[in-house]
């Protein structure tokens, strides 16, 4: 029976526990990668559904200064406040 020989030094620590080391913090940037991607995504889903709000507030308006506007509702307040087209002289154009 031949012995083994025995190794002159002992193996080296350091190279595993760096690379322990190494595959924690790699798996630690993946996980905040991927919650910060999350994180987004929620964002993006609440600001899409604030646009929707802002563009039906945004139809209403339109709709209301439209109702606002019209010619048949503008010439019933005109009879009714007893208002007239201007007289000649009355309006005054600026250069």
């Amino acid at each position: 029976m031949s012995r083994r020989p025995r190794p002159l030094k002992p193996p080296s620590k350091v190279v595993p526990a760096v690379l322990i080391v190494m595959i924690a913090l790699v798996g630690f940037a993946t996980l905040m990668v991927r919650l910060e991607a999350l994180r987004e995504g929620y964002r993006i889903s609440t600001l899409r559904v604030e646009n929707a709000q802002l563009e039906n507030d945004n139809r209403a308006l339109w709709l209301t200064e439209a109702q606002l506007s019209s010619h048949e509702r503008l010439r019933e307040l005109a009879q009714k406040y007893s208002l007239a087209p201007p007289t000649r002289g009355q309006v005054v154009m600026m250069p």
